[in-house]
């Protein structure tokens, strides 16, 4: 592969020429900060020599321009009188250009083959593919990769395109965190990042993803675990993506209590599998919260915090790097980087209580700071510093109400995103409830029109999804929509039942109304109510060139649990008797794995527990008894089942009816009479050791045989292991840090002195 390191800031490109001299001299050299250097950006000294490496990075320049350069440096070299000279530049090179910097570099140049051009530092590169992939930007932004990444990512990363993914790169600024991710993520298969809002978390993801893709793995972006399940394939090599996975769980009590065994199994499932690696975020203070409320997740014997990496201690260097190389490919006019610069303002900017990557990404954009001179600008870094919701206010306002109307319908949808056919079924209903109740005129394009306005600005668009451009204008919208007039009409045009249930998570978590605003929004909960069963929720996938079906909504005993949520809190006739309703309904077909798991806990709620108070309780527990065995009866995995039984058993124990004790038992018995076609449709080894371990749970619990049904795991197994052995996969070796934590203000001044080139 060959480099014309254009994608590589100035720091970035000293990085790696001084690994690249280095193995083109044999020798280790001292780094100096970038900027006013002397004439040195690299020393090898002993007693009798002095080594000297300068790095031009004149990329797009005319070799008049880095003659001119060199020129300059003269004076430095004849003071400096260096025994070996090595100059590295990105510029192309001719013969003649390399003659004419010979004789401006003088005597000190040993060889003109110590005139390293692109040609040169592609020979090296190639020689030490080590360093290649050590610097982490300079092989993720080239052309191939990029390609294999979009194409890797067409059915995960659906947003992503080649300039969005150069843009990503180009801004990070690599720092210790992305080895250790790496090298975490490699030992365990498995990667917990973890930090505060704002600091990178996704992006360090997307880095480590990114990496898999390059090296032609498939990407799978999991918004529920049963994603993972139906994807993962211990014969192809998978990186999973879970974004916020504890942010799309709300936190309380019965649903986490539903979801992290669920979890932890797939964990499991992927520590074990040789090819299949998975990324998670979360935000540190929800992570810490699940802790406290899930058992399985604070287990000691799981230990699920050395998956964890927290992302959010950056040094003032890595800090200064991140604020560069926004700089640096931002459309700011040079006289704003001169203002900052000039001003001072970059070490207060650099040290600020509220710094973190989203807000540096934000005062560097020019949609925000249109309306900032250039003398106003470092005060306006430092107040947006100050007030960093405040960013968005003046943008948000500028745009037009069908602009504000669909980022208002994308803010309840996933933080990951929404489809666009999702999205324009909340939009249309939102628009319209908004148009009306302010005596605004609404047309048949609407949807189309907003977007057209918002993209790149607001949003960013794919084919198939819509997602917001920067994560901050979400923290603006948090807080822009605690209105309880504008969230009274929001309320009852909700489409989807994830659509509610972000609404009421948003209430109860965010706005915390008080009782008088509560009962304002009864009307719109009772509206709501009547439609949620209505939805499906499997879809078949639209853009999907198979027959598959995507999770389009709530199972349905999510939907209940927030129906009975609605209830506990208004105490309401109406809203008891559309929940009576919705379980008497015999339409819906409940889902194995989520519902299956979590039926029995609700059915103990209604006869015992919190729900008990709840009209006809005893009634409600028998007709959603009669729904667990229907699921049961749907041929469920041994694996499943015998998570369904422990569940029931923990939550029912003694009033585990006997009607349901046959249904699991005739379950058991056909896992155990029809062992050799179920083993036949398990393809990984994972899975069918998963398979054994629950055919002798259950076969002990109905007294049954298991050994002839292992028999037949078994030989799949040996079956399975004759394919193709698993692979070492290649170290990535970190770049050496060469500057030490400690970055003075005059380092920082002397690192963003090079922006002054452009």
């Amino acid at each position: 592969m060959s480099y014309d390191f254009s994608s590589l800031s100035h720091p970035d490109f000293e990085s790696l020429c001084l690994d690249l001299a280095g193995a083109h001299a044999g020798l280790r050299f001292e780094a100096f900060s970038p900027g006013p250097d002397g004439g040195i950006d690299g020393r090898h000294a002993k007693a009798d020599e002095m080594i000297i490496l300068q790095v031009k990075h004149y990329r797009g320049s005319r070799f008049s321009d880095l003659a001119r350069a060199m020129r300059h440096e003269r004076a430095s070299i004849e003071e400096l009188q260096p025994t070996r000279y090595i100059l590295a530049t990105s510029h192309a090179l001719t013969p003649d250009n390399k003659t004419a910097l010979a004789e401006i570099i003088g005597s000190s140049l040993q060889s003109e083959s110590d005139i390293l051009g692109p040609a040169e530092l592609n020979r090296i590169l190639r020689e030490n593919h080590d360093i290649e992939k050590a610097h982490i930007k300079l092989w993720l932004s080239s052309a191939v990769v990029l390609d294999q990444i979009v194409n890797a990512a067409l059915s995960g990363f659906t947003n992503a395109t080649k300039d969005e993914i150069e843009r990503k790169v180009k801004v990070y600024a690599q720092n210790p965190s992305f080895k250790e991710a790496s090298d975490l993520l490699e030992k365990r298969h498995v990667i917990i990042v973890s930090g505060p809002p704002g600091v990178g978390k996704t992006t360090l993801a997307e880095m480590l993803t990114y990496k898999y893709l390059a090296e032609n793995w498939h990407l799978v972006a999991v918004r529920d675990l049963d994603d993972g399940f139906a994807k993962i394939d211990d014969t192809k090599k998978t990186v999973f993506f879970f974004d916020d996975f504890l942010g799309q769980v709300r936190l309380d009590l019965q649903t986490l209590g539903q979801q992290d065994a669920h979890l932890l199994k797939f964990l499991d499932r992927v520590r074990r599998s040789p090819n299949a690696r998975f990324i998670l975020t979360t935000r540190a203070h929800i992570y810490e919260e699940a802790r406290t409320q899930s058992e399985r997740i604070d287990d000691k014997r799981v230990d699920i915090t050395k998956y964890v990496l927290n992302v959010g201690i950056y040094t003032r260097r890595i800090k200064a790097h991140i604020l560069y190389n926004h700089l640096a490919t931002s459309d700011l006019g040079e006289e704003y980087l001169e203002a900052l610069i000039d001003h001072e303002t970059l070490a207060s900017i650099i040290d600020h209580k509220n710094y973190n990557p989203r807000t540096i990404r934000a005062i560097t954009d020019t949609l925000n700071t249109e309306g900032v001179s250039a003398v106003e600008y470092p005060d306006f870094c430092i107040s947006s510093l100050d007030r960093p919701n405040d960013l968005w206010e003046k943008p948000f306002k500028n745009i037009p109400d069908k602009c504000r109307h669909l980022l208002i319908g994308l803010f309840f949808c996933s933080e990951s995103g929404s489809r666009i056919s999702d999205l324009r079924l909340v939009f249309d209903a939102t628009h319209a409830a908004m148009c009306e109740q302010f005596r605004i005129g609404a047309g048949p394009k609407d949807f189309e029109e907003a977007l057209k306005i918002l993209e790149s600005g607001f949003v960013a668009i794919s084919s198939t999804t819509v997602s917001f451009i920067n994560p901050s204008l979400r923290d603006y919208l948090q807080e822009y929509l605690k209105d309880i007039a504008l969230l009274k009409i929001i309320l009852p045009n909700a489409q989807l039942a994830s659509w509610a249930q972000s609404i009421w998570s948003y209430l109860e978590e965010v706005v915390k109304p008080a009782r008088d605003d509560r009962a304002q929004l009864l009307d719109g909960f009772r509206n709501v109510s009547k439609r949620l069963h209505l939805t499906p929720v499997f879809k078949k996938d639209e853009y999907a060139t198979d027959n598959s079906f995507r999770y389009y909504d709530l199972a349905f005993t999510n939907r209940l649990q927030l129906l009975l949520k609605w209830w506990a809190t208004f105490r309401d006739k109406e809203l008891a008797e559309t929940i009576r309703a919705f379980i008497a309904n015999s339409n819906l077909r409940y889902t194995v794995w989520v519902d299956g798991l979590a039926l029995p806990a609700l059915i103990s709620d209604f006869r015992s527990g919190q729900y008990r108070t709840f009209p006809q309780s005893k009634e409600q527990a028998d007709l959603l008894e009669a729904k667990l065995i229907e699921v049961v009866g749907y041929d469920p995995s041994s694996d499943a089942l015998s998570q369904m039984w422990d569940s029931a058993d923990l939550h029912l124990g003694p009033e585990l009816s006997s009607q349901m004790t046959e249904a699991f038992q005739f379950a058991v018995q056909r896992h155990l009479d029809e062992a050799e076609s179920v083993v036949g449709q398990l393809d990984s080894e994972s899975e069918l050791e998963d398979h054994q371990k629950a055919l002798v749970k259950l076969a002990s619990r109905v007294g049954g045989d298991a050994d002839p049904a292992l028999q037949h795991a078994k030989a799949r197994i040996r079956a399975l292991n004759s394919e193709t052995p698993d692979e070492t996969p290649e170290p990535v070796l970190e770049p050496k840090m060469r500057e030490p934590d400690k970055f003075t203000d005059t380092e920082i001044l002397s690192l963003f002195s090079t922006l002054r080139r452009h």
